[in-house]
């Protein structure tokens, strides 16, 4: 009957994968028959993201964010600029992928999330000072973030602060004594699985560490295909 249930009957089907009915159906609808609407132009577009249809997302995250700041210039729910700020960090456009995320940080619930990103952008543009200062401000939310700790302890190497991150990397293994990075970083011998060897990668790559993920992948255990892909 309303906009709302298309929406949290959308969201619902969305959260529980159900299996014969598509939360498209409910949000599509919703736009029909207002297509200004902030929640369901967010979720659609978080739909669409999750589909890899990148630039479509972007146009709904668009709307939701003119919708939310109609009368004020930051809204109370800041969530629709976190995902712009994915969507245009998907897209390779980090400077406005970057001012998406600091836009985001209005708000407590996406600040986490958002340092973490802006500290990523800005170590693959190569301002490693600042990227360090953003990452600060992620583990000030959370600091059992063990990305964001990673990256921390990858972000001091860099700056030749050895020691700290050294310290900084045992620290985290005492909270996590699986963590891959923090053993790697120490020195510890770890076997690379081709799922291990992967998802180590991409960690290092989000935030601009290409010449570490490509070690990892080098040292992949067997010749499976994926390893080469990535």
């Amino acid at each position: 009957k309303t906009n709302e249930d298309l929406y949290l009957y959308g969201l619902h089907i969305e959260q529980y994968r159900h299996a014969t009915y598509q939360p498209e159906d409910y949000y599509l609808e919703g736009l029909r028959r207002d297509d200004t609407d902030s929640r369901l132009n967010n979720a659609y577009g978080r739909l669409l993201f999750g589909r890899g249809l990148f630039r479509e997302s972007e146009q709904h995250f668009r709307k939701a964010i003119a919708k939310l700041t109609r009368s004020n210039p930051n809204p109370y729910d800041s969530e629709p600029y976190y995902h712009l700020g994915l969507a245009l960090l998907y897209q390779n456009r980090l400077d406005e992928s970057y001012d998406a995320f600091y836009k985001a940080t209005w708000s407590s619930a996406w600040q986490e999330a958002s340092f973490f990103h802006m500290a990523c952008i800005q170590e693959r543009k190569g301002d490693t000072a600042l990227a360090l200062s953003h990452i600060e401000q992620a583990l000030i939310k959370n600091s059992h973030n063990y990305r964001a700790r990673n990256v921390k302890a990858l972000l001091l190497q860099k700056l030749g602060q050895q020691e700290a991150a050294r310290k900084w990397a045992e620290e985290t293994l005492r909270l996590d004594p699986m963590d891959n990075i923090s053993r790697r970083l120490l020195g510890q011998k770890l076997p690379l699985r081709t799922d291990t060897a992967i998802e180590l990668a991409l960690e290092y790559k989000a935030c601009g560490f290409y010449e570490e993920a490509i070690k990892v992948l080098a040292r992949a255990e067997g010749t499976h295909p994926m390893v080469q892909y990535h």
